[in-house]
């Protein structure tokens, strides 16, 4: 992957907009309830969008998300 990408405690900002597993927006969170909300569905905080304000952090699977990401990054080449 072209990028680094901050997952769960990696992430430093302490205000995140979340954007739930089924893509639904959970608003602005703090970092510690946007990390409850991913362990409640056993999944990842992906910070997406570090540049926004507040950044935007996704649940999701991170395995799931890098497979993702490289198979855009292959049709864009």
């Amino acid at each position: 992957m072209a990028e680094k990408v901050n997952i769960n405690n990696n992430i430093r900002s302490p205000k995140l907009r979340v954007i739930g597993s089924q893509g639904e927006n959970l608003g602005v969170l703090t970092k510690e309830e946007a990390l409850d909300a991913a362990k409640k569905v056993k999944l990842d905080l992906i910070e997406v969008s570090p540049q926004a304000d507040p950044p935007v952090a996704r649940i999701a699977d991170y395995g799931k998300y890098t497979y993702e990401m490289s198979k855009k990054l292959k049709e864009v080449k």
